[in-house]
């Protein structure tokens, strides 16, 4: 190679280094898993003598949302678990309610309590874009002998987490998504609780 191929390498050389540690970087992006860390929260409701089994089917529980941003580096993943989050928040929030809780993967109904109700809960919808999510929550209800008292959705979205998501990047996004579905599920679930209340109030 003569002096004039030489200089030219050198001067290419970086180019050729930078766009393959990009390639590197790109294809070995991280995959993150998100639910809920413990959560322990007061929603200030009256404790009824009553029953409730929420009912959340195992292919709810496994559901998995894969999301992924080119905010926070489109090579890495995350994979939502709103079945999971549903049934975290169902169990802080009902037994606060309800004397006698519990949840199952199959329909039952509760042996205890003045009104007995089942519950059986599903996620129709979940997605987080535009910096916050959006999730609907499908309930059914029943009385004993399963009969059915109502059948309602509730669509609720969670506070923008843009800035989080701009100023920490990837490490900031897993916090996002928590945060966001956090706040999500809470307002649907103070929707669903005033909906259950006239059902348990004597």
């Amino acid at each position: 190679m003569n002096d004039a191929g030489k200089s030219m390498y050198r001067a290419h050389a970086p180019w050729h280094v930078v766009a393959g540690l990009f390639t590197v970087l790109f294809a070995t992006g991280c995959h993150h898993d998100i639910r809920f860390e413990d959560i322990n929260y007061s929603t200030q409701d009256r404790l009824h003598d009553a029953g409730l089994v929420a009912v959340i089917d195992p292919s709810t529980l496994a559901k998995t949302v894969t999301i992924s941003s080119w905010a926070t580096g489109i090579a890495n993943s995350w994979d939502a678990r709103p079945g999971e989050m549903l049934r975290q928040v169902s169990d802080v929030e009902l037994p606060q309610m309800f004397k006698y809780y519990r949840v199952s993967q199959a329909y039952e109904e509760p042996a205890q309590g003045n009104n007995r109700l089942t519950m059986d809960l599903s996620i129709a919808h979940y997605a987080f874009s535009d910096f916050h999510t959006t999730v609907i929550i499908q309930a059914r209800v029943y009385r004993p002998g399963k009969a059915l008292v109502f059948d309602r959705s509730y669509r609720e979205e969670g506070d923008s987490q843009g800035g989080k998501m701009v100023a920490a990047g990837a490490f900031g996004m897993k916090s996002a998504v928590r945060q966001s579905s956090f706040d999500a599920y809470r307002k649907a679930f103070a929707r669903i609780r005033a909906d259950l209340a006239p059902l348990v109030v004597k």
